[in-house]
């Protein structure tokens, strides 16, 4: 079935590819640096959405790094920093956060709604949910719990490269290409996961960001509560609520 806002995702996507093309210019090859990974989807979501968007561009991600692991002599092209992180380099740098586009994980277009439906309202935010349906109060967490063989394989490898490379620079530019490898297979362990989490009602009402977005992508109807800089409230799943109360009456409504 197509996403019900289609022609709006294609818009956002067209927008992140001109924000993109204006940040790198010519070059066809850039650097990106990784994020530690959080319990909170929105990092990887990001860092997915923006190889996403420079494929689509035709530029390709030469080296890819962690901030703590960054080797400078490895560099190729603007360097992206993805999560905020900040480092000292007289090669161009890109901060993504800084991107004038839309948020970077809108990148990833329309995506699957996982898991099956078991409540009426999924409850993101403080405050009881409404009473009289059913409910379920959720906070991300971790997604290893639900790791495939690969992504189990991949996090063993992540946190032993990644250990040995704080401690010695030298191994990290040597070895940057074994532990890049494992970014993808964690970072759509963390995607999934929050996909199967948001999948567990037919309504949502968020504070979140990252929940909103994704629920979007999903296409999820939800209700967000106040406002979400980098939110994308003109979406027909979205409806915008000034406070807990005013979400509990949406989301009565959106059932």
């Amino acid at each position: 079935m197509p996403h019900p806002d289609s022609t709006l995702l294609r818009s956002l996507n067209t927008a992140i590819d001109d924000g993109l093309r204006a940040a790198v210019g010519e070059s066809r090859r850039v650097s990106l640096v990784h994020f530690p990974d959080p319990d909170s989807p929105g990092e990887p979501a990001a860092w997915l959405g923006t190889r996403i968007a420079l494929r689509r561009l035709g530029v390709r991600v030469a080296y890819q790094c962690l901030g703590e692991t960054l080797a400078t002599d490895a560099v190729e092209g603007p360097l992206l920093l993805a999560g905020g992180v900040k480092v000292g380099l007289e090669a161009p740098v890109v901060p993504l956060a800084d991107l004038k586009a839309p948020h970077l994980a809108l990148a990833l277009g329309a995506l699957p709604r996982l898991g099956s439906v078991e409540v009426d309202v999924l409850w993101q935010c403080p405050g009881p949910p409404p009473a009289g349906v059913s409910s379920r109060v959720v906070t991300w967490g971790s997604p290893e719990a639900g790791y495939t063989p690969r992504q189990r394989v991949a996090a063993k490898a992540n946190a032993e490269l990644r250990a040995r490379a704080f401690r010695d620079p030298e191994f990290a530019r040597r070895t940057w290409r074994a532990l890049s490898a494992t970014f993808v297979p964690l970072a759509k362990a963390h995607v999934q996961y929050a996909l199967t989490v948001l999948g567990g009602g037919r309504v949502l009402v968020t504070d979140d960001l990252n929940g909103h977005l994704l629920a979007l992508l999903a296409g999820i109807p939800h209700v967000v509560v106040g406002d979400l800089p980098g939110g994308v409230p003109e979406s027909s799943l979205v409806r915008v609520a000034v406070d807990v109360d005013t979400a509990r009456e949406l989301a009565l409504e959106l059932l």
